[in-house]
């Protein structure tokens, strides 16, 4: 009996948990805030850089790829916007000071070390936004950022693919260091790992509380 009591409490504070934690909005996780942060930052260097590009690129495949990419960014920061505003996050007004640099570069370059350095700058930050954008799309429990996540990821690898179609891309332009802004923490994989050991209790609970499936009690004789 308090076996039954104890798994039947577990049960219950597991579904409880599962059904209350994705709907709280607002409590966000710090991925997620990572993840919206860093976009927003990438925005503000890579449509202007790819305005540039659309019109200084002596590549003209550089040039059709600029224009869809600046494109696409304007989207992106449509629904980015829409996401912070529903979660009341305050996005930064400037890129990072990595972006800056990269900027500055652009602006100094000219001809093909322009096309060049445009695609594998833009390759590179692509890759650790589909990473950063993948681990929270699988870890966030807020639908809105899952689902904007989503879009992120699908973006990032549209985009990876375009720059790649260029001819211009370095087979080491995607080998950078990730920021610790754009790693998942150790609590959030406790975290993570804490809700797996919640699910477990519970799942073996149920089973106890239902009853082994396939099996029926044995008849009793009259």
């Amino acid at each position: 009996m308090p076996f039954r009591f104890v798994a039947l409490f577990t049960a219950t504070t597991a579904l409880v948990l599962g059904c209350v934690l994705p709907a709280s909005a607002g409590e966000l996780q710090q991925t997620d805030r990572t993840l919206l942060t860093r976009l927003k930052q990438h925005t503000l260097w890579a449509t202007p850089a790819s305005r540039q590009a659309a019109e200084r690129a002596t590549n003209r495949r550089v040039r059709a790829v600029a224009v869809r990419i600046a494109d696409d960014q304007a989207r992106l920061g449509v629904a980015l916007r829409a996401v912070a505003d529903r979660l009341a996050l305050t996005l930064p007004g400037e890129p990072t000071e990595q972006e800056r640099a990269w900027a500055g570069e652009l602006a100094a370059d000219s001809g093909d070390a322009f096309d060049h350095d445009y695609v594998n700058r833009l390759r590179a930050e692509y890759g650790s936004l589909f990473s950063l954008a993948s681990a929270v799309r699988a870890g966030t429990r807020d639908d809105d950022v899952r689902a904007f996540a989503q879009t992120a990821v699908d973006t990032s690898l549209g985009h990876l693919t375009l720059l790649e179609s260029t001819g211009l891309a370095e087979t080491t332009s995607l080998l950078v260091s990730a920021t610790e802004e754009d790693t998942l923490g150790g609590g959030d994989l406790a975290l993570g790992a804490g809700f797996v050991a919640v699910a477990a209790v519970a799942t073996f609970g149920l089973l106890r509380l239902l009853g082994t499936p396939g099996r029926t009690p044995p008849r009793t004789r009259r």
